[in-house]
């Protein structure tokens, strides 16, 4: 008679079939919240490191993802799917066309293609990587979710004007419906490029209105100016836990520093953009003397302009106080930046400017804009700059003023020029 001890040890763990080192834990594995259900990551025995694997055209993919983190896994899986669809599907127009056997196409089964087209683009610098993360975000999360059952070729106006009125009830504005309507007529564009539709469907008519984001009188110039400087060293605001998550760094900027005068100052005589205030280095200025005082910034392309801009007299003044602020710190070398040059991660920049522009204006007591009612941020700086311009600046050219700015006549006279009268010159000067 066998001893029962035989089979007691026949249970034991190890007489069990072992797993190999790099098959997944399955408590581990992971899907993407907003992708495909194919797309995973999971841990092994092998390798303390994330995994990613996704399954395409008949054949897993996968990757060491490198990293412990849960949430950078997350991430860095999205950008594994991107890049792999956009290797699969991206050699040629006709692998950009989704097969289904026997079965109608359907919405969602040209989205990828879709974003494969404008990943190319962004690799040709013809669509921003911005734009492109946007258009992404908006497919996955509101697009493909409402679209994604329909069969393209069954995609009409009753069902495009069915997700306005989605929209519309989700309390969206007119141009975050008029942005999510592009998004669809990309993807079905693609669809009618490929053949696979005869035509594009009607869209519903979506009223733009011309609202710019609003400037500061004079007044409320002078006042953010004179506010910023009296509150230099004052905390801007509590910390939060998103604000804990950005580490230790993150706390000092939560006073008012030094630079936000100066940046108030700058923006509103040199016509540059927010993300220009991000990248500008001192290589990019050239101090002119001559029978006119200036500088010239010559910055990297921003919204697909690439021409130097030539700035008041003023900025010369700020532009010099700032340089010998980071001198003293030898932070004003030519690829050193102007505003806060020791932050490396220049994406914290606009951040905490913010923060510190915020709390000034609501000790300055200045808010929403009185004539419409929007909110004001760093870049209605911009736009103070133009429309005292307008105001103050002898009936100057809209064409030499559109091309300093950056940008187009079009754009000046349908957001300012409409509804300013001129003003005497000698008024703006005494300011600055």
């Amino acid at each position: 008679m066998r001893d029962f001890r035989e089979f007691e040890a026949a249970n034991e763990d190890d007489f069990k079939p072992q797993r190999h080192q790099t098959s997944s834990i399955p408590e581990s594995v992971t899907p993407i919240q907003n992708y495909p259900s194919k797309l995973r990551i999971y841990l092994t025995n092998a390798s303390p490191f994330w995994q990613v694997k996704c399954f395409f055209k008949n054949k897993t993919y996968t990757k060491s993802l490198r990293t412990t983190s849960r949430a950078v896994a997350k991430n860095a899986a999205k950008e594994f799917f991107h890049q792999t669809v956009a290797e699969i599907y991206g050699s040629s127009l006709t692998e950009l066309t989704p097969k289904r056997v026997n079965k109608e196409l359907l919405f969602s089964d040209f989205v990828e293609p879709t974003l494969a087209v404008e990943r190319a683009r962004v690799s040709r610098g013809e669509f921003s990587k911005a734009s492109l993360k946007t258009l992404e975000n908006r497919l996955y999360k509101t697009i493909v979710p409402f679209f994604k059952d329909r069969p393209i070729k069954n995609v009409g106006y009753s069902d495009i004007s069915r997700f306005v009125q989605l929209l519309s009830k989700e309390q969206h504005s007119n141009i975050t419906i008029h942005q999510y309507l592009v998004c669809v007529r990309k993807v079905l564009n693609h669809a009618y490029e490929t053949d696979v539709i005869q035509q594009i469907p009607k869209f519903p008519s979506i009223k733009m209105p011309s609202v710019s984001r609003g400037s500061f009188s004079l007044s409320e110039y002078k006042s953010l100016v004179k506010t910023a400087k009296k509150l230099i060293g004052t905390r801007s605001k509590k910390v939060t836990s998103n604000q804990k998550k950005r580490g230790k760094e993150s706390e000092k900027y939560m006073y008012v520093t030094d630079e936000l005068q100066w940046l108030i100052r700058f923006m509103v005589n040199s016509f540059v953009r927010p993300s220009d205030i991000k990248n500008l280095q001192h290589q990019h200025v050239s101090v002119v003397r001559g029978k006119q005082t200036y500088l010239r910034l010559n910055l990297p392309e921003s919204k697909k302009h690439d021409k130097p801009i030539v700035t008041l007299l003023s900025a010369v003044c700020v532009y010099e106080k700032l340089k010998q602020f980071h001198e003293k710190n030898g932070q004003a070398k030519p690829t050193d930046y102007l505003f806060f040059p020791e932050l490396k991660d220049r994406k914290f920049v606009l951040i905490y400017f913010g923060w510190q522009f915020k709390f000034v204006q609501e000790q300055a007591c200045i808010e929403a804009n009185a004539s419409n009612g929007k909110n004001r941020t760093l870049y209605s700086l911009r736009h103070t700059s133009i429309t005292f311009r307008l105001l103050y600046g002898r009936s100057i050219d809209l064409l030499t003023l559109a091309r300093n700015a950056r940008t187009s006549v079009e754009m000046i006279e349908k957001f300012y020029s409409s509804w300013h009268s001129p003003k005497p010159l000698d008024t703006f000067h005494s300011a600055v």
